[in-house]
């Protein structure tokens, strides 16, 4: 039998939480030893040319680039408790990760203008965050968990907020 070695990884991003807040989440939850390599904005357009896609955060595991965050998380969780235990409970996990991801995208994290960034944030979190939590809070309906029967099966509990407009 073979010895597994655990792989060198490098997170690359800024030096904020953002796209890489899951993958630095999912490194602590799993308790796996990396490098956290934080960005500055000033260095941003040196480095931006130098990748393939232009895009971070990038995860190097011994030397390979892999790149998107929702990706890398799916590569990091795979064969662990986090991803679901059977292929329609990793269908549900990947279908909840996309729906809170299609939410976050809409976030102006590009926007120059501080004050219309604050508006949309404003907008998007007392408009449309309450009407996810309602979705999410009736997917989960009567069950205690989102995917899973218990805590030893998979995913995080559901916050249980009820929000009313």
């Amino acid at each position: 039998m073979q010895n597994y070695i655990m792989p060198n990884y490098k997170l690359i991003y800024f030096n904020m939480r953002g796209r890489a807040e899951i993958i630095r989440y999912i490194f602590a939850y799993l308790d796996i030893k990396y490098e956290d390599h934080r960005l500055e904005q000033a260095d941003w357009p040196e480095i931006k040319s130098t990748l393939p896609f232009g895009k971070i955060p990038i995860l190097e595991v011994d030397g390979l680039n892999l790149h998107q965050s929702l990706a890398i998380a799916r590569y990091l969780t795979r064969n662990t408790d986090l991803a679901g235990k059977t292929d329609l409970e990793q269908c549900q996990v990947d279908a909840i990760v996309d729906t809170l991801d299609d939410f976050m995208s809409r976030f102006p994290w590009a926007e120059k203008k501080q004050d219309v960034k604050d508006q949309m944030f404003k907008e998007l979190l007392t408009c449309d965050a309450p009407h996810l939590l309602q979705d999410l809070d009736t997917y989960l309906g009567e069950k205690e968990w989102l995917i899973g029967n218990s805590a030893g099966d998979i995913t995080e509990e559901s916050p249980k907020h009820s929000c009313h407009s």
